[in-house]
């Protein structure tokens, strides 16, 4: 069938089906891809996507399960800043998506989730993947980990709906929103007079603080000598603000680990991550005996990013919390003071009011002198430092990451796996890069820990953007979850880099069981040789067990391959990774030991 426009040159449309609508509407907002598995029940809106291709540009990606849509769509956003869209069929389909869509909702990235439903008519009869209230409640499921999430069960309501799911994924608390679709509205036709939306409107809004507020805040700062800058992931887009009011009052700053990618290890002011698998240099620089006051921007005050909710750091009368999401602002509560608002903004204030002060020096040519004798930034204090320059066999995952860090490309695009990944790439990832950096060059995603998301959202990010370096890091057991994931990289010839830790066991499982005094359980692995696995599927793979066979890979070039290539690395296990807090938190919430029982004579 020849593909009609969904839109006339007036801006008004012809009646069309309502899998038309939501197209047309992806088309407006610039979407270029949703990503999922076809099915009975979802079928027409994929028919529509293929119909109309020609004119909207936007696409079917067809994932090896929902999951890997739900991760991929999921990096996308990231990456691009516009909202992610994947979609599933009915009944497993939804439930496939479950993890990926709460994934997205603890780390609060906008989704659009579309899935569908059987016909109205069948509803509680079992029609096969039945997922309505009468069977397997989709609606209920997704109720807890959506900002917005309803069933259209009239034509006239699915318009309004989207919007309203729209604005909720992108408003001032960001997450993934679901609609869920039965097929006989899908293809019933409607009329649609509105106006072509902004693009305004669902790319996120800065949030302007009161001028009343940002006054007080900033005559509280300068009350202050002493004074720390913590940046979370929220602080992309205005690191350039920021840098520029922390150079001029000389203030230190650290990292969340959901914030380590927006801040280069060579700035001389940075001293590392605070948080789960971070730097002691960073906690000794937030202690009340280093900074009278913290700023902390944009960050989600969970477990990770305050060191187990560490009270004697940022969690005191000493925080001051800037942020443009309420949810993370009500955890703050002990704060001196609170400001609602757009970090760029605010610190644009900030500097306009202190412009007296000199900017300190952070050029390109300063920062060589910033490294020690092992070429680690001075600043930052680094466990077991001797085991970044020591080869051994199996490879020691601390010189790995180490040495990659060095050797890829300035800049790559780190996704760092649930699991050791993320715990070594926190504390031994540091590349050189430029003093400002405006998107997140390492995304992490810790909060739910969903393991299988860095393969996933790393070819969502390419997806993005296909110009840029990516590099996954995964373990054996996560890519053992998703593998196939690496065939849709293959598919649209995406060059995008895995490694695999392979050491045949679920590492930070066996280590934390280990510091807990358990009996070792439910962490080996089979041994695996990943790089034919990938031969197998016609992706270019090598499989590498010391440092020599690593040093003759020109590991730059890997990056400019016109596919996806796997790197197989055989890792020591008995390497722990730096998981002492998480652990220290673990053991926190076990019960005391039970007094042993008197029994009579």
């Amino acid at each position: 069938m020849e593909s009609k426009p969904l839109i006339t040159q007036t801006g008004r449309t012809n009646a069309i089906s309502c899998a038309e609508l939501i197209v047309k509407y992806l088309s407006l907002l610039k979407v270029p891809f949703v990503f999922g598995v076809s099915g009975g029940n979802i079928d027409p809106l994929g028919s529509a996507l293929a119909r109309h291709e020609e004119n909207t540009h936007v696409r079917w990606i067809l994932t090896r399960s929902e999951a890997g849509a739900g991760f991929m769509a999921d990096g996308f956003a990231r990456e691009s800043g516009v909202i992610g869209v994947c979609s599933a069929t009915s009944g497993p389909g939804c439930t496939n998506l479950l993890t990926p869509v709460s994934n997205a909702f603890v780390d609060g990235v906008p989704m659009l989730v579309i899935t569908g439903q059987s016909t109205i008519s069948t509803f509680g009869r079992g029609a096969m993947q039945e997922s309505s209230a009468s069977g397997v409640d989709t609606i209920l499921m997704f109720k807890g980990c959506t900002r917005y999430n309803t069933l259209v069960s009239h034509p006239e309501q699915l318009e309004h709906n989207l919007l309203a799911a729209l604005s909720h994924a992108t408003g001032p608390t960001p997450g993934p929103v679901h609609i869920s679709i039965p097929l006989d509205i899908f293809e019933t036709p409607i009329p649609s007079s509105r106006n072509p939306i902004s693009l305004h409107t669902f790319l996120g809004q800065e949030i302007t603080p009161d001028r009343v507020v940002l006054q007080r805040l900033n005559t509280i700062l300068r009350g202050y000598q002493r004074g720390v800058i913590v940046i979370g992931n929220g602080c992309a887009g205005a690191m350039r603000e920021i840098l520029c009011y922390a150079e001029r009052r000389a203030w230190p700053i650290v990292t969340t680990p959901m914030g380590r990618g927006l801040m280069s290890a060579d700035h001389p002011l940075y001293r590392g991550v605070f948080g789960t698998a971070g730097h002691e240099s960073a906690r000794k620089t937030l202690t009340a005996e280093e900074a009278d006051i913290i700023m902390v921007v944009c960050a989600n005050l969970d477990e990770h990013a305050t060191c187990g909710w560490d009270g004697s750091t940022i969690l005191s009368r000493r925080l001051v919390h800037i942020n443009n999401n309420p949810e993370h602002l009500a955890k703050s509560h002990m704060a001196q003071m609170n400001l609602m608002g757009s970090p760029r903004i605010v610190f644009d204030y900030l500097n306009q009011e202190n412009q007296a002060a000199p900017a300190v020096d952070a050029s390109e040519e300063v920062l060589p002198a910033l490294r020690n004798e092992n070429n680690l930034p001075k600043n930052i204090s680094v466990l077991h430092i001797e085991d970044c320059n020591t080869d051994s066999t199996p490879i020691n995952p601390r010189r790995l990451f180490w040495r990659l860090s060095q050797c890829a490309p300035k800049d790559v695009h780190l996704y760092a796996d649930a699991g050791n990944a993320f715990f070594w790439a926190t504390h031994y990832w540091h590349p050189r890069s430029a003093s400002v950096i405006d998107v997140n060059k390492m995304p992490i995603s810790m909060g739910f820990a969903a393991m299988g998301w860095a393969i996933g959202a790393a070819i969502g990010g390419k997806f993005a953007n296909p110009d840029i370096p990516v590099l996954c890091i995964t373990g054996d057991g996560s890519y053992l979850m998703t593998a196939q994931e690496i065939t849709v990289a293959k598919q649209h010839n995406l060059n995008v880099v895995i490694l695999i830790l392979n050491n045949s066991v679920l590492g930070t499982v066996m280590h934390g069981q280990r510091m807990r005094g358990m009996k070792s359980f439910g962490n080996e692995l089979p041994q695996t040789n990943f790089a034919m696995l990938a031969q197998s599927l016609g992706v270019e793979s090598y499989r590498i067990r010391d440092f020599e066979e690593l040093a003759r890979l020109d590991i730059a070039s890997l990056f400019k391959r016109p596919g996806p290539v796997l790197l197989d690395v055989v890792v020591d296990k008995e390497t722990p990774p730096p998981i002492g807090q998480r652990v220290k938190n673990l053991e926190a919430s076990r019960p005391a030991p039970r007094a042993p029982t008197l029994t009579s004579a």
